[in-house]
């Protein structure tokens, strides 16, 4: 079972899916568990993929997974503290974790160059 830190966690549970055995190979891509465990995260509609909102490698790694598991059929929820959010809501973090990490790249590079 998956801790999910209300204060600062995203993750996603999947409703319904058309494969359990197709959804089991995409969440073990990204996460290091048992296919009982995940098996069981599904059936009882647990967390199967949580990150840290703060984790770009971590975001970026759920978006994948929840664009693999639309495209076997799978109908997710994704939870942010306690509220659903959208996958757009997803892809607009990611895209301000890119631009602070090029904006602080920029300040460095302009701090060494003076």
């Amino acid at each position: 079972m998956i801790k999910f830190n209300i204060k600062r966690d995203i993750g996603i549970k999947i409703s319904q899916y058309n494969s359990l055995a197709k959804c089991i190979n995409i969440i073990r891509k990204y996460r290091e568990a048992s296919i009982n465990d995940i098996k069981s995260e599904i059936e009882s509609h647990e967390f199967i993929f949580t990150c840290d909102f703060t984790d770009t490698i971590g975001l970026n790694n759920l978006i994948t997974c929840y664009d693999e598991l639309s495209k076997e059929g799978a109908i997710l929820t994704i939870q942010e503290q306690d509220r659903v959010i959208t996958r757009d809501v997803l892809q607009n973090l990611s895209q301000m974790h890119k631009e602070l990490h090029e904006e602080t790249l920029s300040e460095i590079d302009n701090e060494v160059d003076d």
